[in-house]
């Protein structure tokens, strides 16, 4: 009787194999060979269920973006703004998954330059962050929804600025720091 695989179980064992790799040295360092070894399977098998390295990178990208979007807590019962505290706090390198999710998106970064499709996923999840955190700052502050749009574009900025700091430089940015930072830019006006 042949062996049942999850198809869902495995891919995700390769995408996590990738953002290692890519964390650890660049989007150069995830080659399919290197990205099967990782995994622990053969470049077949890699083969077998990405068409090809794009479709790999691709689902990598999207796959570290959900993650850190299923990483914020908080319930609906929770004050708004707590949750848009949290949802920023869960946008920073606190931790190895956030460092990695940044070095993954960074790594992207450059890539997305040139490539209209990996551009795509980066604006995509770009604007839904931001329109999660301009709701969040309209029921906060009580204002109009342009202006908590650009409360919204302000916060993600110093966000984006201390995690790319934090993670090139995490002795000067630990995570008490970088949410000290935070909480100042939460009660600017």
């Amino acid at each position: 009787m042949p062996k049942v695989v999850d198809v869902d179980q495995r891919r995700g064992e390769i995408v996590d194999a990738t953002m290692r790799l890519i964390a650890r040295g660049g989007l150069g360092a995830a080659t399919m060979r290197d990205i099967a070894a990782e995994a622990g399977w053969t470049t077949g098998v890699v083969n077998h269920y990405f068409a090809d390295k794009r479709e790999l990178l691709r689902q990598t990208l999207q796959q570290s973006i959900r993650r850190r979007v299923a990483s914020r807590s908080h319930t609906e019962d929770t004050p708004p703004a707590q949750r848009l505290r949290d949802e920023l706090a869960a946008a920073l390198p606190l931790d190895e998954e956030g460092r990695m999710h940044w070095l993954v998106t960074a790594a992207f970064l450059s890539q997305a330059a040139g490539d209209a499709e990996l551009a795509t996923v980066q604006r995509d999840a770009y604007r839904a962050f931001r329109a999660n955190v301009a709701a969040l700052v309209e029921a906060t502050d009580g204002v109009d929804a342009a202006t908590a749009r650009e409360r919204a574009e302000q916060l993600i900025a110093s966000i984006d600025g201390v995690a790319m700091q934090a993670m090139f430089d995490p002795e000067s940015w630990p995570p008490q720091r970088q949410l000290a930072l935070l909480d100042a830019a939460l009660g600017a006006d």
